[in-house]
């Protein structure tokens, strides 16, 4: 069904730059950033609608209206639609590539046919589905799945959006596509554990601080049942695990099986309670801590092999407390940092920055966690399948050091294909005027992203506070999800003002997505299939 023609009245032009031709329209029932095909000259042309005018034949005529009465007391006599279309491909049999000639004129106008855009936009067949391919607007396009390659993905995702746009359900439906491989979900909010209502086996690593250990392994099961019931009441069955270590004879918590019920459906969660133990976090200290200088990180190792020398402690509390105490024999008050820095030949500058750098790591309560008759280790990590690691009830420098480790032990057991979901990413990759702490940043995101990527590590990082996100992370994210935004902040990420006005107010599930793996920015309806509250 024809709805109009290439018009004479307007060049159609080709050029570096651009592509575009005029159109009177005589039905469609268009509306701008809508599709069409143009036939002619044996081609096929995919446009997009750019502009929409249509004019009275006395503007058209540039008669001088004199008075408001004269202007009410002709009537209307309107000239055709005239649409402006942007030429995205051009197609000779069944080859599609970038348009290189003009639009012949009154080559006819046609709506596409159910699978024809993606065809010739040249849409990936295989791939993460992210939603339909939309209209600004927001309107589906008939028979149009948008999906993400695997290649692209390992290339890394960006997803931005405000409160409520839709970015956390995105990411989910990601996670379901890929839960049969490897995903590790950093969940700084609890939305992450929904997918256990979907069908996904949930396994739940629990970092637990020493005052939760101490409430016992009751109070581990309930942190889960309560993040998983989202406000609602549940009931819940648990089959909690201990172990006994045969060298020392302690007893730790080796993790649970929680299955709960509630309104919102029935889930099962395999729970892994985490904590650090000071024999393997202090030699890695300079890669878990961003407060270290680059002097304290330099000499780090040589400082802790001789304060344990010296006092012969090996937990963090005690180092500290051997560094901070008064040091024996001197002729003036020093404490031992002190003197193990003169030792050593060291500033005290940088001898005071490892000793914060230890206390800050105490004071987590993360370390060395015994209560409630039994200790928690650090796990043996198994990233099979889909992993949350719960970080919500945690403070901002908890989450830190536990984001840092396992991502750490992620890309220790990376493989094809493992996907790290990155929640409220402006949290663990800030923007900092701090050298030291950028060099800390660069350097996990480095590992994470360009060398992880070699091992199979794709990586989506969401944001609602892109302006607070590292700068390198904008760099580095080759496939770009925006939903709705702040003004200030989709001109930050270089969408085109023609854009913008339809991302400020756009419904909750619709992105704007850039990629190298689409030859044009498109506009995605994200379908929501996977259960999520809030």
């Amino acid at each position: 069904m024809t709805c109009g023609f290439v018009s004479r009245q307007f060049p159609a032009e080709v050029s570096f730059d651009e592509a575009k031709t005029y159109a009177v329209l005589t039905g469609c029932g268009l509306e701008v950033g809508s599709y069409v095909v143009v036939e002619g000259g044996g081609r096929r042309y995919l446009a997009s609608v750019s502009k929409l005018q249509v004019a009275d034949i006395y503007a058209v005529a540039k008669t001088p209206v004199l008075t408001p009465e004269q202007e009410k007391a002709v009537s209307l006599r309107l000239g055709p639609l005239i649409a402006e279309l942007e030429i995205l491909s051009e197609c000779s049999d069944n080859s599609c590539g970038p348009p290189a000639t003009p639009v012949p004129i009154h080559s006819s106008v046609r709506p596409p046919a159910p699978g024809e855009v993606g065809e010739m936009l040249g849409l990936p067949r295989e791939g993460v589905v992210l939603g339909a391919l939309a209209l600004p607007s927001g309107r589906a396009v008939e028979g149009e799945v948008v999906r993400l390659p695997l290649e692209a993905l390992r290339h890394h995702v960006l997803v931005v959006g405000t409160t409520g746009s839709g970015k956390t359900v995105l990411v989910k439906e990601i996670a379901k596509q890929l839960a049969g491989q490897q995903v590790v979900a950093l969940d700084a909010v609890g939305h992450f554990y929904h997918l256990a209502y979907s069908g996904v086996r949930v396994r739940v690593v629990l970092p637990v601080t020493r005052q939760m250990a101490r409430r016992g392994a009751r109070a581990v099961v309930r942190r889960v049942v309560k993040t998983a019931a989202w406000g609602s009441r549940a009931r819940f069955k648990a089959r909690v695990r201990f172990k006994k270590q045969r060298a020392t004879g302690e007893v730790y918590l080796a993790g649970a099986v929680v299955e709960v019920e509630s309104p919102r459906g029935r889930g099962v969660f395999e729970v892994v309670p985490w904590a650090l133990e000071s024999r393997r976090i202090l030699r890695d200290l300079p890669r878990a801590i961003p407060i270290l200088s680059q002097q304290a990180r330099i000499f780090y190792q040589r400082v802790l092999k001789r304060a344990v020398e010296l006092s012969g402690q090996k937990t963090a509390e005690g180092l500290y407390e051997f560094l901070t105490s008064p040091a024996e024999g001197e002729r003036r008050p020093v404490v031992m940092y002190e003197k193990l820095g003169m030792e050593l030949g060291l500033h005290s500058s940088t001898m005071e920055n490892i000793v914060r750098a230890l206390l800050a790591l105490v004071e987590t309560g993360l370390v060395d966690v015994v209560g409630g008759g039994f200790r928690v280790v650090e796990p043996r990590y198994d990233f099979s399948g889909y992993t949350v690691v719960d970080i919500s009830r945690l403070n901002v420098h908890q989450q830190r050091l536990v984001v840092y480790r396992i991502l750490d032990a992620v890309y220790r057991r990376a493989r094809p294909t493992t996907a790290v979901l990155i929640d409220e990413a402006h949290l663990f990759f800030p923007q900092t005027r701090s050298e030291d702490e950028q060099a800390f940043i660069e350097g996990h995101l480095t590992r994470l992203t360009r060398l992880g990527r070699a091992r199979g590590i794709a990586v989506v990082f969401a944001t609602h506070m892109p302006t607070d996100l590292n700068d390198v992370v904008v760099q580095l994210a080759n496939t770009k999800v925006i939903l709705r935004s702040d003004l200030k902040i989709l001109d930050r990420l270089d969408v085109p003002a023609k854009d913008r006005r339809f991302l400020a107010v756009a419904d909750k599930g619709i992105a704007y997505v850039r990629s190298y793996a689409y030859r044009h920015p498109i506009y995605v309806k994200v379908q929501k299939t996977v259960a999520h509250f809030g």
